[in-house]
């Protein structure tokens, strides 16, 4: 058992300090709480625990050419990786045996970082050291909920949330997805509809060779400024940049920063309910959000909280949570019941963003129906101006 020194919140706002003797951080959390406290900060006595420092997996080029552009690691494959891992140590396997059965069932770049994770464990090593060497694969979330599960012995409790998280993390993208197909089905219509008196009147082969001719002039040119965009955004000062012009137009502005806000508190809720400190819990759930303006915007609390102010203080002064969310904190905090509130901001967030992205998708749906009809349009002026411009040449030749 270990001395652990901690500096947390009273139920009247006071900071408070003292040593609790527990296993590891995550009990002495559970301690501190148990005292009606708000934990900020919690430190070993003496000799502080280390993370090791490992080096990021493969070669320059992969890590800067490849890896941005394809990890070769889905969330799919991820959120089946973690509930099997989660159900194979729930049944009494080590980590290892779960590790070793996993890496049967799965292919691809994942089976190559499963085994090197078994190798790893079986000589005395985490799971997380494997998994702090591939960033591309695994999140900071990620690799600090496995790390809280590692050292408080809940890793099945840890690895099971992760799936819950990226499950849930999946679910968002398909609500962007869907909302998005029609009007990009409506846009390839759009294209292709200028051909088609070609495929009436001259065939398939011509509709077909004409299409080509139009789409070689600036498909290739669209892939190449994708890629180089993906490159590029791998680095922080243009991610910044892109993200910050992302929330910024009214609606479209507004979706963004929701769908940021709702990643943001549903991995604030996980962190918390792990027993991490709150520096580091904001910190993680900040980088969550997969939006660096937000990020960056939300890290501007830690100096505050370091300092000891209360989270909801310290959030409100970033300007960038929502006064819902602040309020639904603020009781959290006068209740000492954190746990509970975090989960209902995020089912509070989640309502919120599958609104507003279905909202988005008939705003986008309708905008393209209006692009095609426009095209339609001046196809159909085009072609009775042709058609009455040759009539009346003809009328005048005769």
């Amino acid at each position: 058992m270990s001395s652990f020194a901690y500096k947390a919140k009273d139920r009247q706002g006071r900071t408070v300090t003292g040593v609790v003797d527990a296993d590891n951080p995550s009990q002495a959390a559970s301690l501190i709480r148990g005292m009606g406290h708000l934990p900020m900060d919690i430190r070993p006595v003496g000799r502080g625990a280390r993370v090791a420092r490992t080096k990021e997996a493969g070669s320059a080029f992969a890590r800067y050419l490849v890896y941005p552009i394809w990890t070769g690691v889905n969330i799919k494959a991820l959120v089946l990786f973690y509930r099997q891992l989660a159900t194979l140590i729930a049944s009494g396997m080590s980590l290892s045996e779960a590790l070793r059965s996993v890496c049967s069932r799965t292919s691809g770049r994942l089976k190559r970082i499963v085994t090197e994770a078994h190798d790893n464990v079986m000589r005395g090593g985490t799971l997380s050291q494997t998994m702090s060497r591939y960033p591309r694969v695994f999140s900071r979330l990620q690799i600090s909920l496995v790390r809280a599960g590692e050292t408080g012995g809940l890793l099945e409790q840890m690895i099971d949330r992760i799936a819950s998280y990226l499950e849930y993390e999946l679910s968002v993208r398909r609500m962007i997805a869907k909302a998005v197909f029609y009007p990009m089905l409506i846009a390839l219509f759009a294209i292709v509809m200028p051909h088609v008196p070609t495929l009436v009147l001259s065939g398939t082969a011509a509709f077909a060779k004409s299409l080509w001719a139009s789409l070689r002039l600036w498909l290739p040119w669209l892939v190449v400024v994708a890629l180089v965009l993906k490159l590029i955004l791998q680095f922080d000062t243009p991610r910044f940049l892109w993200d910050a012009i992302k929330v910024q137009p009214p609606f479209i502005g507004a979706t963004a920063r929701k769908v940021a806000m709702s990643r943001f508190c549903r991995a604030l809720a996980a962190l918390y309910a792990a027993g991490l400190s709150l520096n580091e819990t904001v910190s993680a759930a900040a980088e969550a959000c997969a939006n660096l303006y937000m990020g960056q915007s939300i890290r501007r609390a830690l100096p505050a909280i370091q300092s000891g102010r209360p989270l909801t203080e310290s959030l409100a002064r970033t300007r960038v949570i929502t006064p819902m969310v602040l309020d639904m904190l603020a009781t959290g905090e006068k209740t000492g019941n954190m746990d509970a509130v975090l989960n209902k901001v995020s089912e509070y967030m989640e309502e919120e963003t599958d609104a507003t992205i279905h909202k988005l998708g008939i705003l986008l749906f309708v905008g393209a129906i209006l692009i095609a009809a426009l095209v339609v349009g001046m196809m159909v002026v085009k072609f009775y101006g042709g058609y009455f411009g040759t009539v009346i040449g003809a009328g005048k030749g005769g």
